[in-house]
């Protein structure tokens, strides 16, 4: 049985929603073997950490094991931005090495991946609101070759009160689930 694709989106109001959302998403995986990966920045990186190992999950143990990786989304959009776009073929190897080097920790190995990524939300709030949708785009690209949930966040704050609608409506759409709690 193929696994179901699984690309959500949190527009959240306060980052501490997003970390307590985090927390459910990756705790949960964690505890049935999933490997996770977290493309995020440092203060959402640091806050992910310190609630998980409030609510009991030895972060450090899965870390060693290699079934918890944490990279910084600015480093990684680096990787395959060019122009002020996502290059396909760039982000292809940079995300596609990342995505197989955490599925091969996952135990036992048929288990599954959860990836955060918060790249969009950087270029969006950056106003580089077109290269944010190219990018959701190539996750959903790679959710097609590949099996893995795929969890995206972005403040709600970014989408202010001159944002185009019909951007906000594609955001919407490159996602299988939009939560806004």
């Amino acid at each position: 049985m193929a696994t179901p694709i699984v690309h959500s989106v949190h527009f959240y109001d306060e980052p501490t929603a997003l970390v307590s959302r985090l927390c459910g998403i990756v705790g949960s995986a964690l505890r049935i073997g999933n490997a996770v990966l977290i493309i995020a920045s440092k203060p959402h990186r640091d806050s992910l950490v310190r609630a998980l190992g409030e609510g009991g999950l030895d972060v450090q143990k899965h870390a060693r094991q290699g079934q918890f990786t944490m990279f910084d989304a600015e480093e990684i959009l680096a990787t395959f931005m060019r122009k002020g776009m996502p290059k396909r073929e760039l982000f292809m190897d940079s995300i596609g090495g990342l995505l197989n080097d955490a599925k091969s920790s996952s135990k036992p190995k048929h288990m599954g991946l959860t990836v955060f990524g918060e790249m969009v939300a950087l270029l969006w709030e950056e106003g580089r609101r077109e290269a944010a949708i190219q990018l959701e785009k190539l996750w959903n690209e790679t959710l097609g070759q590949s099996a893995f949930h795929l969890h995206c966040a972005y403040p709600r704050a970014a989408f202010g009160k001159d944002i185009d609608d019909h951007l906000l409506i594609e955001v919407c759409h490159a996602h299988t689930h939009v939560m806004t709690a």
